[in-house]
C-alpha cells in the first residue's frame, strides 16, 4: 500500500475567511486560482468534501482544462477524481448539478444501525466511517484513493488537523477582507497548537503571484521536525 497524501486546497481572504459573514456559496479565487486548483485535481485520486459545503454549492469542482484532462487520460486515470462526500444526510435533491457532473460519487458516513451498504440514490458507493479519520483514510487507500484533495469545510478540515493527517497546505490568498466567523479552521479548536504546531512543522515549498493580486502559498508538513 502506497503512502497516502492529503492536500488541503482553498482560497482565503487576507483575514483567513473562506465565506462571507452571512455564509452560503462563496467564490473567492479568480483565473489563476482556478488553474492551480485544477492542477491539484488532476494530480488527485479523490476530492474530499463535507456535506455542508456540498449543500452550499450543490456541485463540486471538476477539471475543465483540456491539457489536464488529456494528461490524466495518458496516465490511465479516470477523467475526474472520485467525489468523496462526508455527510450523515440520507437523501439529497436529485436536481443538484452535483448529480449531473461526470464523476463517481462516494458517500462517507457513520455506520447506521442496519449496517446498510447500499448507497443513496445518485451515489455509486457508500463507505462507513471508521473509528477515527486515520483508519478511514487507510480504508480509502486500500480502495485506491492515495492522493486526496481536501476542499472543506472547516469542520472536516479541523477533524483531520486534530489527527495530524494533512500533509500539504495549498492556499490562495485573495485581495478581500471579509470578517465574520467562517475561517478555514474552526475557532472552537483550543488545543490545535499543542497537537500540530511544533517547531519547524511546516516548510514553505512555494509562493508565487497568480495575477489579479492573488498569492499562492504551499506548505508541506515536516515529518522530521
Amino acid at each position: 500500500m502506497k503512502k497516502q497524501w492529503v492536500k488541503l486546497v482553498l482560497a482565503s481572504s487576507i483575514d483567513g475567511r473562506i465565506a462571507y459573514p452571512e455564509g452560503g456559496k462563496t467564490q473567492l479565487g479568480q483565473t489563476g486560482d482556478r488553474l492551480v486548483l485544477e492542477e491539484s485535481l488532476a494530480w488527485s485520486d479523490g476530492i474530499l468534501m463535507g456535506g455542508q459545503t456540498l449543500r452550499d454549492h450543490q456541485s463540486i469542482c471538476i477539471i475543465k482544462n483540456k491539457v489536464l484532462l488529456k494528461q490524466r487520460n495518458l496516465e490511465g486515470k479516470s477523467e475526474q477524481p472520485v467525489a468523496l462526500i462526508v455527510s450523515n444526510q440520507k437523501k439529497f435533491p436529485p436536481n443538484w448539478l452535483f448529480f449531473q457532473q461526470p464523476l463517481q460519487r462516494w458517500l462517507i458516513q457513520k455506520q447506521d444501525e442496519k449496517n446498510e451498504f447500499k448507497p443513496p440514490n445518485g451515489f455509486d458507493k457508500k463507505i462507513n466511517l471508521k473509528i477515527n479519520w486515520r483508519a478511514s483514510l487507510d480504508d480509502l487507500n486500500q480502495k485506491g484513493i492515495e492522493k486526496i484533495v481536501l476542499l472543506g469545510g472547516a469542520h472536516l478540515i479541523s477533524s483531520l488537523l486534530l489527527e495530524d493527517l494533512i500533509d500539504e497546505l495549498q492556499i490562495t490568498i485573495t485581495p478581500y477582507l471579509l470578517g465574520g466567523d467562517y475561517c478555514w479552521v474552526s475557532s472552537k479548536l483550543k488545543n490545535l497548537n499543542e497537537i500540530i504546531n511544533k517547531k519547524n512543522n511546516w516548510i514553505l515549498k512555494e509562493s508565487k503571484k497568480l495575477g489579479n493580486n492573488e498569492l499562492l502559498i504551499r506548505y508541506f508538513k515536516n515529518n522530521f521536525s
